[in-house]
């Protein structure tokens, strides 16, 4: 009789995994890669699919803002109203922003070329004092400095004076060049030469005044201080008084550049400034009294007697220019 075995007595079969050969593992790491690779390419695409989505929004947004770029520039186009005769007279048509950044510009330069004047013209405030001062220095009386600042006061005005008058020339050149397109091609000759004219009888007055009307003011108002009392002229009211005198006086020549200006647009005639004489000559007087710095009648009719003879030239340069245009009319 077989005997049973018996199973605790039995050996236990050990399950024992068998080592994987270099193949296998070289196998698996291939298939590792190959699934990397596979999710890479798989990310790859969706974030170009992305990207694609997002490129039509970006051409569609670049071309809103070139839409819109077109559209300002058509509009702004069409603000700018294109003048024929501007055309005619080769003058480039400009709306309001270009006209003011054209005059910020011509300021920028007059403001920065007085500036540069004045003080170039600090440095030599000895000299433009002594020229200032020399009508009064000249009656023998001297100028006198009430407080410790005036003198540095008075050096600046005097630098600053000057720049004024040395920079008036390009002042005025930068004006008529600002104002130029707005006038017509055959007025412009006539705007130049009345222009120039305005600008030389205006220094002509400073001249008059600074070698004949101021001297001869100071030695008679001077002749009127009664012997008793003494002359303590403040230095700083003396240049006031100078220098509002060559202006009001450099102003007052420029009478005749108005009347030629009023008779060549028509407005007065030689027959009227002649019939309107009188009337004239009681406002000279008027007008003399308001300028003149000083109350004195002497002062007064050293302004208006120049003014009376100014009158009577614009009333033949109105007849000169009436003349010259009847002519012109007959020639066309």
């Amino acid at each position: 009789m077989a005997k049973e075995q018996n199973p605790k007595n039995s050996k236990k079969k050990k399950s024992t995994a068998k080592p994987k050969t270099k193949k296998e593992i070289t196998a698996s790491k291939s298939k590792s890669r190959t699934k990397q690779s596979a999710i890479q390419e798989a990310q790859a695409q969706a974030a170009h699919t992305k990207k694609e989505q997002k490129k039509p929004e970006k051409n569609l947004i670049e071309a809103l803002i070139k839409e819109a770029d077109e559209n300002a520039h058509n509009d702004s186009l069409e603000e700018v109203e294109v003048d024929p005769d501007a055309l005619r007279r080769g003058d480039k048509p400009m709306n309001i922003v270009d006209h003011l950044d054209e005059f910020r510009s011509r300021l920028l330069i007059v403001l920065v070329t007085v500036i540069v004047l004045t003080v170039l013209g600090f440095y030599f405030s000895d000299f433009l004092l002594d020229a200032i001062n020399k009508p009064f220095i000249d009656s023998g009386f001297k100028l006198n400095i009430f407080n410790l600042v005036e003198g540095f006061v008075l050096r600046i005005k005097a630098s600053f004076v000057m720049g004024l008058l040395i920079g008036l020339p390009l002042l005025v050149y930068h004006l008529w060049q600002y104002i130029k397109p707005a006038i017509d091609i055959d007025n412009r000759k006539f705007a130049v030469y009345s222009i120039i004219a305005a600008v030389i009888l205006f220094y002509a007055g400073l001249g008059a005044t600074y070698f004949y009307l101021l001297p001869l003011s100071i030695k008679v108002l001077l002749s009127f201080t009664p012997p008793d009392m003494e002359n303590m002229i403040n230095a700083s009211k003396y240049f006031n008084f100078a220098i509002l005198f060559a202006l009001a006086i450099g102003i007052t020549f420029e009478m005749p550049i108005i009347i030629m200006i009023l008779t060549r647009i028509g407005i007065v005639s030689p027959s009227f400034l002649i019939s309107k004489r009188k009337y004239a000559i009681v406002l000279i007087w008027i007008f003399a009294a308001v300028i003149t710095p000083t109350t004195d009648p002497l002062t007064l009719t050293l302004v208006a007697v120049p003014l009376m003879l100014l009158y009577e030239l614009s009333i033949v340069i109105s007849k000169f220019i009436v003349i010259r245009k009847k002519r012109k009319e007959l020639t066309q």
